[in-house]
């Protein structure tokens, strides 16, 4: 939640940005933040209720998406297209971890396409239906929350792996879509105190035998407020020469 009477630049007026995974976590904060700096937010989630509730709470839109589902993204963009006619930034942060410290031996075939299902192909159907309507922006952005799991390890194969495609299916995008003023940025947020990043450290605490409070402190969680800051400012036109990918803390 933003800090009460706090003043917030308006970089983000008359821009129409998608938050996919709005309804909660970093996907939320950043709805929230985008929203305090002018944008029009269509707010997008498989829990239907969540993304009405940030919606409510931001005046913008809500729209329940299963991103696993090619027809149920189409169907998000088709009513963004409705209403608005265009998108200026795509901000995809739906995902999950599931698979916490099992091993690769072990790991369940349905679990790992389940991760893969939603973390890497949920990334390249929202980018795929969203590139006709950010063709229709100035200039259009697209920023894929991936994880510093991609590149230092994870509890998870299969969240370690999934984040790792989606850094390689943002460095392609990047080269692919310049030629349609289309900017693409890799965020990887480090720990976050969000319910995913709670619920690995609960099995872990659980495995060692320890306090969940104990290893929540020792894991030095940082708020999906400062997340959402670096990924408001980089669908602002102030980040138009950042490329690439971003480490967070």
């Amino acid at each position: 939640m933003l800090s009460q009477g706090r003043i917030l630049a308006n970089d983000l007026a008359g821009k129409i940005i998608l938050v996919v995974g709005g309804g909660a976590g970093i996907g939320k904060a950043t709805a929230e933040l985008c929203a305090a700096r002018g944008a029009m937010v269509v707010v997008a989630d498989i829990d239907e209720a969540a993304a009405s509730q940030v919606a409510a709470e931001v005046q913008g839109v809500a729209v329940q998406v299963d991103v696993t589902a090619e027809a149920s993204v189409m169907a998000l963009f088709a009513q963004i297209a409705a209403r608005f006619d265009r998108l200026d930034a795509l901000i995809q942060s739906a995902g999950v971890l599931k698979g916490a410290y099992m091993p690769v031996d072990e790991f369940p075939l349905e679990t790992w396409r389940t991760v893969l299902d939603v973390n890497l192909m949920g990334s390249y159907l929202c980018v795929k239906h969203a590139v006709p309507l950010l063709r229709q922006s100035e200039r259009g952005v697209i920023v894929l929350v991936s994880s510093g799991a991609a590149i230092g390890g994870s509890s998870s194969v299969a969240y370690g792996a999934s984040k790792g495609g989606v850094n390689g299916l943002g460095i392609t995008l990047a080269n692919k879509l310049a030629p349609d003023n289309i900017r693409v940025n890799v965020v990887m947020p480090g720990n976050i105190d969000t319910a995913m990043k709670r619920s690995v450290i609960a099995t872990d605490a659980e495995q060692r035998k320890a306090s969940l409070e104990s290893a929540v402190a020792a894991a030095n969680l940082g708020l999906p407020d400062g997340v959402a800051k670096v990924l408001a400012w980089l669908v602002s036109d102030d980040a138009d020469y950042v490329r690439g990918m971003i480490s967070t803390r």
